[in-house]
């Protein structure tokens, strides 16, 4: 797929469908009319009014018959299997809108990701990183507002707004103070997630935003002694590793306890890495700026492998971001709906 992503149409369409989809099991039905998607079950689809029908399974009932509509006409089926860019078929061939097919090749995985993990009382990561055409995520000052464009912020908000927490590093919180919000676009704020090992973050006053209310989850090593922590702050111990990262497993098996099924991994690098190397990554979405830094900080570090055929292979789609590219990208190895 090659296409500029617009969700202007559609992003509505989208919220209804997530919100839908935790309050109750079944199939979803995008309809549009006249250019504008909205979300329904079979019973509330205004039949005479829509021009196009794109139905999506719920994943929790794969094997479930299809409806038998109210009117003959075909329609396009989304699915969503095995830890794969979701399939779109059209019993004859029709193209979909490109508007709503593209949003919903990027979007509704992590929805759907994220209703299969609730299910199942797990986790759906998706990871983002924004990097320069030479893999580099900040000048070697640490610089790195903006590597990315204008579309890229709006998608992140977007994807914000899909799950159920934003994971950020201590290094990104005292890099970029982030906001975490979804400010840009419309949508309920995630809850934010901070892992600071050591808790530095409520030591030093560039982490002002994410301790703000609503506050956020704090997750730290065992054993860590924090002193006074604000009562919006909640702080949660974990196992670390020995390089005294916390263990992603263990903050994800805390996430799900806590009810948080999904969650938009952020960054920094160092955090990212630890999560990819621990084969916890479902989706992995990398946009790409049209800008070399030369040198700096790279995207990833990973322990080197000796043959290409070590390495991790992914199934790939890709869109545009103004310009600039957007990959999603499925770990071959990571069998998340199996």
């Amino acid at each position: 797929m090659n296409c500029e992503l617009s969700v202007g149409p559609v992003w509505l369409a989208l919220l209804q469908a997530r919100l839908m989809l935790l309050r109750r099991h079944g199939d979803l039905f995008f309809a549009s009319a006249r250019g504008q998607w909205s979300c329904h079950d079979v019973a509330t689809v205004p039949w005479e009014q829509v021009d196009q029908v794109l139905l999506v399974r719920d994943p929790r009932a794969p094997n479930a018959s299809l409806p038998r509509l109210a009117r003959g006409e075909a329609f396009t089926i989304c699915t969503f299997r095995n830890g794969s860019p979701l399939q779109v078929e059209h019993p004859e061939g029709r193209p979909v809108d490109s508007l709503m097919l593209g949003s919903a090749r990027v979007y509704l995985p992590v929805i759907l990701g994220g209703i299969v993990a609730a299910s199942r009382g797990e986790v759906f990561c998706v990871a983002h990183v924004t990097q320069s055409l030479d893999g580099r995520i900040a000048c070697s000052n640490g610089q790195s507002q903006w590597i990315g464009n204008q579309a890229d912020l709006q998608h992140s908000h977007r994807m914000r707004a899909l799950v159920d927490a934003v994971v950020v590093g201590a290094g990104t919180v005292l890099a970029d103070n982030p906001r975490l919000t979804v400010r840009l676009v419309e949508g309920a704020l995630p809850r934010r997630v901070v892992l600071s090992g050591g808790g530095r973050v409520l030591k030093d006053p560039r982490a002002l935003h994410v301790l703000q209310a609503p506050g956020c989850d704090l997750f730290v090593r065992h054993g860590e002694q924090l002193g006074v922590v604000a009562p919006q702050v909640k702080v949660t111990a974990v196992a670390a590793g020995e390089d005294g990262l916390l263990l992603p497993q263990s903050v994800q098996t805390t996430l799900a306890q806590a009810g948080r099924h999904s969650i938009f991994l952020e960054g920094g690098a160092f955090v990212l890495s630890s999560f990819l190397q621990a084969g916890v990554i479902d989706l992995l979405q990398v946009h790409i700026a049209n800008l070399l830094l030369g040198s700096g900080l790279p995207s990833f570090s990973l322990p080197a492998v000796d043959h290409v055929d070590a390495g991790r292979r992914f199934e790939m789609e890709h869109s545009t971001l103004d310009g600039q590219l957007l990959l999603s990208c499925w770990p071959r190895d990571r069998d998340f709906c199996g």
